[in-house]
């Protein structure tokens, strides 16, 4: 089971003012925003919708929160809205009126409307896009329910991969919600993370396949998407800023959050031998040349097995950075003007990469 966590959160210095308009007013155009979303599809519901509960405020309260959620409730039932831009501080209010059961929280309006029953004359519960939907519960006493398991929500998100690792072992391979700067310059935002490989806590940071796979060695190949690294010379591949969640969702993480996120590499490929490179005085996630030590953690072919592992980094492969030794390793081309994408075992920057492949892919992970 994995391990978990209480969110804390804090209203302090973050007092809501009352809103100046009526709030029946304003509960009536919620109200008919929301209703007009209703028919949205069930299945576009179930991918939105994400559950947590977290104790707030008063010792024996807890609220359930659903994310990108409003509860449609009878005209009569609202008691109230105050102006707050924090999921927090709407929490924090509804907790502390007794009458307060339910709230809907709608952040692009900075509103909390507030309701004093959860269970007359409800219509349901509807998705809509940014919306928080809080409800008061009453456990009789604190369980795993009642408590958010590390990046399962945006409430939860973790630093990284590694952190996720750090507080929860047990945690499988796949989508979690990370923030890693930590703070509000950035929303927290979802990635794919590999709990397996080289005991887990990689953050997949980009995923890609080839332009030309079947012409390896051809100048039209090269890889796609590419991160948006910079390269000294023109690139002519786009690029790529939306993090990929799963091994052949071809996209990139933005490049600028990289180091935020590790300074370990790993190095996956269907074509070629799997690596995980240290830094040293090179650095892929700092975008520094240098050595780097690199170790081969998989064969993927059985060529050229007596092949040591690149022991460099350059940033200034002519179109995209390189892990090598005296030749390529990989090299990740992003022209298809110029040279090749080289995924070598040899280590000779030739065309050795497993051919006949379905799929052919890479990724790059970061620890």
């Amino acid at each position: 089971m994995a391990s978990a966590q209480v969110v804390e959160t804090s209203v302090t210095n973050n007092s809501p003012s009352q809103d100046s308009n009526h709030p029946d007013d304003l509960f009536q155009s919620s109200h008919q925003e929301a209703r007009g979303k209703m028919f949205r599809s069930s299945v576009a519901f179930a991918i939105a919708l994400i559950s947590t509960t977290f104790q707030q405020g008063n010792p024996g309260v807890y609220l359930k929160i659903d994310e990108n959620s409003f509860l449609v409730h009878d005209h009569n039932n609202a008691i109230g809205n105050e102006r707050t831009q924090s999921l927090s501080a709407c929490s924090m209010i509804c907790t502390r009126q007794e009458l307060c059961q339910s709230a809907n929280f709608m952040p692009q309006k900075g509103v909390c409307l507030l309701y004093k029953d959860v269970n007359d004359k409800i219509y349901e519960l509807i998705p809509i896009q940014g919306s928080f939907y809080i409800e008061k519960i009453k456990p009789e006493k604190p369980s795993i329910s009642a408590i958010t398991s590390p990046g399962i929500s945006q409430l939860s998100a973790v630093l990284s991969c590694q952190s996720l690792r750090n507080h929860s072992p047990s945690s499988p391979s796949g989508v979690y919600w990370i923030n890693p700067i930590s703070s509000s310059q950035i929303s927290p935002f979802q990635v794919y993370c590999d709990m397996e490989t080289d005991e887990g806590g990689w953050t997949l940071a980009w995923s890609y396949t080839f332009k030309n796979y079947s012409h390896f060695t051809d100048v039209s190949n090269a890889v796609t998407p590419r991160s948006n690294w910079l390269v000294e010379q023109d690139a002519d591949v786009g690029n790529s800023t939306t993090p990929p969640l799963h091994e052949t969702d071809y996209n990139a993480i933005n490049f600028s959050l990289w180091k935020q996120l590790g300074s370990q590499v790993l190095v996956k490929s269907n074509i070629n031998n799997w690596l995980v490179c240290h830094p040293k005085n090179g650095s892929l996630v700092l975008w520094q040349d240098g050595s780097v030590g690199c170790q081969i953690i998989k064969h993927v072919t059985d060529m050229c097995n007596e092949t040591k592992a690149p022991t460099k980094f350059s940033r200034t492969g002519y179109f995209g950075p390189m892990f090598h030794g005296n030749n390529f390793y990989y090299y990740f081309d992003g022209s298809t003007e110029q040279n090749f994408p080289t995924h070598d075992p040899c280590g000779n920057g030739e065309g050795n990469q497993l051919k006949n492949v379905i799929d052919p892919h890479g990724n790059i992970f970061v620890r």
